[in-house]
């Protein structure tokens, strides 16, 4: 039986490498594409390729992309920011404090943030900020942003939380050490590359959520993916190319980042040298 399933394993070998392989084409050949033609010359996206780094120059003058790059950048910096601190709290209440339906309950609000669909969220935080009075603004934006977030905060850090020796919690409690001490001096370290980790993902997470910012944004304010989606809905622009270039250099170092600090979170060597 055992080699029969060695022989299935070794049949299926050469299917699922296919399948991997184009799994991955499709993934990343659309991304080599771009940041080749960010490169070109030619304003249609056409060959022959001639470099040039003119398309990035525009980025910097007079592409209309600066103003909601940095509005997106600044609004996804205090979503992240604040949902590390409102993250890290809940994740402290639900492991010290909260009883067992409380925990439950909150947990399943937190995981219905992240199952379902930003349209079907989108929509139903339009018509909560209008019943309150909010509409389409800014901080409708930031709220929504940060409800869409704070789970992955909670649960990167709560995971942390559970794997600590309780025991380094009592001993300084046992040296007079006061609750909040105690969290400052032993359990914050500890957390410290889980809070990080969790404050770039939701930085990058708010950084591109289109549907939240397009139900809550206020006319004439537009962020990047608002401003991309009213671009390309008039044609081609190469400036656009070089933009999602400069992306996907900022996110592949936020990963490397991020990756870092998982090895460090998990002790392994690779993390030793943040």
């Amino acid at each position: 039986m055992r080699k029969s399933r060695l022989r299935d394993a070794e049949a299926l070998s050469p299917f699922m490498i296919g399948m991997l392989a184009l799994s991955l084409a499709i993934l990343f050949v659309p991304l080599v594409i771009i940041i080749l033609l960010s490169f070109n010359t030619s304003p249609y996206g056409t060959f022959p390729f001639q470099g040039t780094l003119k398309w990035y120059a525009a980025l910097f003058t007079d592409s209309g992309l600066l103003g909601p790059t940095w509005l997106s950048v600044e609004l996804s910096f205090l979503v992240a920011v604040s949902a590390a601190v409102f993250g890290t709290m809940a994740a402290v209440w639900l492991d010290r404090r909260a009883s067992k339906i409380a925990g439950t309950m909150f947990r399943a609000a937190l995981l219905s943030a992240i199952t379902v669909p930003w349209l079907i969220l989108g929509l139903a935080m339009l018509l909560v900020m209008n019943a309150i009075g909010l509409g389409r603004s800014l901080f409708a934006i930031y709220l929504g942003l940060l409800a869409t977030v704070l789970p992955y905060v909670v649960f990167i850090v709560s995971a942390r939380l559970n794997a600590l020796d309780r025991d380094l919690d009592f001993a300084a409690r046992s040296l007079g050490a006061s609750p909040i001490v105690s969290f400052l001096r032993v359990s914050a370290p500890l957390i410290l590359p889980s809070i990080l980790s969790g404050t770039l993902i939701a930085f990058m997470v708010s950084f591109n959520n289109f549907l939240i910012q397009y139900f809550l944004a206020p006319f004439g304010v537009q962020t990047l993916p608002l401003k991309i989606y009213t671009l390309i809905r008039v044609g081609y622009l190469p400036d656009l190319n070089a933009l999602a270039t400069l992306i996907v250099g900022i996110t592949c170092l936020l990963i490397a980042i991020l990756h870092r600090l998982g090895l460090r979170n998990a002790g392994l060597p690779g993390g030793a040298a943040l």
